[in-house]
């Protein structure tokens, strides 16, 4: 298409509209412009100007959100426009990703169109509307605009046929594909109309390349038996409709949810880098000079936590993984963000002044909503296991339960409100450092007569084993952590344990919301830790390691972590344990993620390795696994609280695993393994199902533990005995 087949695209796109089109892209310009300054009026009466009054007003600390800026700005960009987090759920994620590419594709070729006709040929008369180029530009925004009507069927199809129970609704959802869909369709209408009436004709000289349009020209089928003058009439009636639709388009985004296109970019750039989701710091020194602790008031929170408010498009993939959601109880990540949201614009009738300004008003002044009870109401607040899924899958990168601990804090260290079971467990962690209240001084008599190394008479240790509460006090738990001692002698591991010395890590006290026995708890283990020179722990609890690992750098304590399944698989592999005998009766084996471990650590192959290694079953995984496996319900200080609401988390994992077809579930996590084992006493499933820990599968493929023939759950009736 060379010739006067470059002044028939000048005609298409510059003469279509017939005399007096200066003065109609005259009117052009003025639409464009009113649209704009009503899309910022939109943001005006939608309230975004005052949330962000709120936002600004926040005073609580938070982390680090613009460093390495650079590298920031191009991990979004991948994200935004690879959809890699979106992509993870594959139906909503193409039909989003459909979506997207199909509007970029079309801004872009609107924006070089502008270019040509408003812009280059009007200051230097240049034309490069021509030739492959324009060929190509028109065959590639026909693909993407139908591409983009392929996602909005998707998305109307999961709305009106196949509509999940987590997905809500509210009335703008529902308009904006209609909005979207009648967009796509009229541009492809005035796209048939202009080829019907400039390139059908045979003589046309781009009658030849009429099918670099293929959307537009099978749709100019409809208009065959058109005249030239009703094609012509009813393209410029339809192309203002569609480019007030456009520009309608525009304003909308101010008042709906569409504003998260802006919106969400800007928070994955702000996402939090750092090795776990933060919690909000709390430094020693505070607990001797603060009035309050935790978050009761909104300006509380960082900044960053109500600019999540802005991202949140209320997509609900936060529900649909949320385990308390999914076992009946009133927590749906979504809701607390979106709630937090509604809560900043009630509380702005009560924080602006007459000329708009924005202030913090005192607890004693203040007579509006509550946000603890008003706005978020306690059962929520207590509901969440902190299993990281609503952060895990959320595509805007909000954080949703970290907003939930340091409501909880206020409860707990301010209102002593919280659920009466914990008043024990925290009197157990503060008389006798170990939940469950037994003495202190009982706490290595699990190792008696196996010859365990104490660090008080070792002096040193390349690697210090912190068994934890459970390994120490918790009779099914107790096992693991012999098991896990004859394996480390067996392998020549330079080992030693505290023994009585060591104490709580302080996990559960911390996300239940008690700060200050948590930090009691971990700087006496970190006093503990560096005065016997500690580097290398290993730890059987993934909540342990995680504090250790992570927590307790807050409080000046760094050292090396690992968890036993990360020393058991180097072993294996090294050959220093040797799995030398079968185990019977294992059958087919499914593994449960721990959250902490998973999600939190991203340790999933080293236990599957391991399982492998044992050559004593088929392994099979469940519905739900690895990142998106689902909770067993004992994370977040919920292993010490009662299950009133609902159903049981333990119970609706183990029935995922029973149907895996698997007769073994083997964990890595004493919290996992006790759930695991109650569920399936609950469910009266011992005829079908077993649980044990990895490690006790290892010694006894070393032959080191005879008694591992039997299930985690007559051990227990056993001890119980």
């Amino acid at each position: 298409m060379h010739g006067s087949g470059a002044e028939i695209s000048r005609e298409v796109f510059w003469n279509i509209l017939g005399p007096g089109f200066p003065t109609e892209q005259v009117l052009l310009y003025v639409l464009v412009v009113i649209a704009l300054l009503l899309f910022f009026h939109g943001l005006a009466k939608s309230g975004f100007f005052t949330r962000m009054k709120a936002v600004t007003s926040a005073k609580g600390s938070d982390v680090e959100r613009v460093n390495n800026a650079w590298d920031r700005f191009w991990y979004m960009v991948v994200d935004v426009f690879g959809h890699r987090k979106i992509l993870r759920e594959p139906y909503q994620g193409v039909f989003h990703l459909f979506i997207f590419w199909g509007f970029v594709a079309l801004a872009i070729t609107t924006a070089i169109v502008f270019l040509q006709a408003d812009v280059i040929w009007p200051i230097w008369h240049v034309w490069f509307m021509e030739g492959n180029f324009y060929l190509g530009l028109s065959l590639f925004a026909d693909v993407f605009g139908f591409v983009a009507i392929v996602g909005i069927l998707m998305a109307m199809a999961r709305r009106y046929f196949m509509k999940p129970k987590w997905l809500d609704e509210k009335a703008e959802d529902k308009v904006i594909l209609w909005f979207i869909l009648a967009i796509l369709v009229t541009g492809f209408v005035v796209e048939a109309l202009r080829i019907q009436a400039t390139e059908t004709d045979p003589a046309s000289p781009m009658n030849p390349y009429i099918w670099f349009s293929p959307v537009g020209r099978t749709v100019a089928f409809l208009f065959s038996g058109m005249s030239m003058d009703a094609l012509r009439d009813t393209h410029v009636v339809l192309w203002w409709t569609h480019v007030i639709g456009a520009l309608g388009f525009i304003v909308f985004i101010a008042y709906s949810k569409l504003l998260h296109i802006v919106m969400t970019p800007v928070n994955i750039f702000l996402r939090p880098d750092t090795p776990q989701p933060p919690i909000r710091v709390m430094p020693p020194e505070m607990f001797e000079n603060a009035e309050t602790f935790g978050i009761h008031n909104l300006e509380e929170y960082s900044w960053k936590d109500l600019f999540d408010t802005e991202a949140c498009m209320r997509c609900g993939r936060c529900v649909e993984v949320c385990p308390a959601f999914n076992t009946d109880k009133p927590l749906m990540p979504r809701d607390v963000i979106q709630n937090i949201r509604t809560y900043m614009e009630n509380k702005a009738k009560f924080a602006l002044d007459a000329d708009g300004n924005y202030h913090i008003i005192p607890d004693e002044e203040y007579t509006g909503p509550a946000l603890i009870g008003d706005g978020i109401e306690k059962d929520t607040i207590w509901a969440c296991t902190t299993c990281m899924a609503c952060v895990e899958a959320c595509p805007a990168y909000i954080l949703q339960f970290p907003k939930l601990i340091d409501l909880r804090r206020y409860l707990v260290m301010m209102e002593s409100d919280f659920p009466a079971e914990v008043m024990d467990v925290f009197k157990g962690m503060e008389n006798n450092s170990n939940p469950w209240s037994i003495g202190a001084h009982t706490r290595a008599d699990w190792a008696k007569g196996l010859d365990v190394p104490l660090l008080s008479e070792k002096g040193e240790a390349e690697y210090l084993f912190y068994v934890g509460c459970a390994g120490a006090f918790d009779d099914l738990n107790k096992k693991v952590a012999v098991s896990l001692a004859k394996i480390f002698k067996a392998a020549g591991l330079d080992f030693a344990i505290l023994g009585t010395e060591e104490g709580c890590c302080g996990d559960s006290a911390k996300k239940i919301g008690n700060e200050y026995v948590y930090q009691a708890l971990a700087m006496a283990n970190i006093e503990t830790f560096k005065a016997y020179n500690v580097n290398k722990i290993i730890t059987m609890c993934p909540h342990g390691y995680t504090a250790l690992k992570h927590d307790y750098k807050e409080l000046g304590g760094s050292f090396q972590v690992f968890h036993y399944t990360e020393i058991l698989d180097k072993l294996i592999k090294q050959g220093k344990i040797t799995l030398k005998q079968p185990i019977e009766n294992l059958g087919t084996i499914t593994y449960h993620d721990s959250c902490y471990l998973g999600r939190y650590n991203k340790i999933y192959d080293q236990p599957r390795n391991i399982l492998k290694a044992l050559k004593s079953g088929s392994l099979v995984e469940m519905k739900s696994h690895h990142a998106k496996r689902f909770c067993c319900g004992a994370g977040g200080g919920r292993m010490w609280m009662e299950e009133d609401l609902g159903t049981r988390i333990n119970q609706k994992r183990t029935q995922e695993a029973e149907a895996s077809g698997a007769k073994t579930i083997c964990t890595a996590c004493p919290f996992c393994y006790t759930m695991l084992s109650d569920g399936i006493k609950e469910l009266e499933l011992s005829e079908k199902l077993q649980a044990f820990d990895i490690a006790q599968l290892v010694a006894k493929a070393a032959g080191l533990d005879e008694k591992t023939n039997k299930s985690g759950n007559d051990e227990e009736q056993e001890a119980a005995n």
